[in-house]
């Protein structure tokens, strides 16, 4: 699957469930509680982004908020950075994770409006390891075949967190650790010229 093609299926994805941070739910297992976070987001997601009274720009507010509240993405960050995050000086990670933040914020936000009635259909959820969980889920598209998504739930103590977003068995954790690994490799670049690139990428998107 080549990148462009993956970029836009993990679009479509991020568009699916901007929209609602489930509330604490008392569960059985690990399993069933990352079972009702993803399904209460996919349900709510659907309703909103038919909503046609609610403007592109509120949509794209709602999509960072649901960033924030139901992505771990501190422990996303340190994981995409790899083995530079070991080697990075502390300002450096301050600095990583809060412009990851806002570079995945201003790369799938804009996307928002090219949502175009697909449906979030959850399956079921497997244990991985005694903090972890993946929803098996499948989004079904009008125009065409259906996407297989996995998401990777995390128990942190403090409520349910998603760590990945597995789009026809390619990780989007994985696929942004080997790209930020290929330009912090570059003659020149390091930790340092990755973070300038995502700021530059930043500003263009918002233009």
């Amino acid at each position: 699957m080549n990148r462009r093609f993956f970029h836009g299926l993990l679009i479509a994805a991020m568009a699916m469930t901007a929209f609602v941070q489930a509330p604490a739910i008392a569960a059985e297992s690990k399993e069933q509680a990352a079972l009702a976070l993803v399904k209460n987001i996919g349900d709510e997601a659907v309703k909103t982004l038919a909503d046609t009274s609610l403007s592109e720009k509120q949509k794209q507010e709602h999509f960072e908020k649901f960033l924030d509240n139901s992505f771990d993405m501190p422990r996303i960050g340190r994981f995409v950075l790899g083995q530079y995050w070991r080697d990075a000086s502390s300002e450096q990670q301050t600095e990583f994770l809060k412009v990851f933040r806002d570079f995945m914020v201003a790369s799938y936000s804009e996307k928002i409006g090219s949502y175009s009635g697909e449906n979030l259909e959850i399956k079921d959820a497997t244990s991985l390891n005694d903090k972890e969980s993946l929803v098996h889920s499948v989004i079904t598209r009008p125009n065409g075949p259906p996407i297989k998504l996995d998401w990777r739930v995390r128990d942190t103590g403090n409520g349910e967190k998603i760590v990945d977003v597995i789009i026809e068995g390619i990780s989007m954790a994985q696929t942004h650790r080997s790209e930020f690994a290929s330009v912090i490799s570059q003659p020149g670049m390091g930790v340092d010229g990755l973070i300038n690139k995502l700021k530059e990428q930043i500003k263009t998107a918002s233009n």
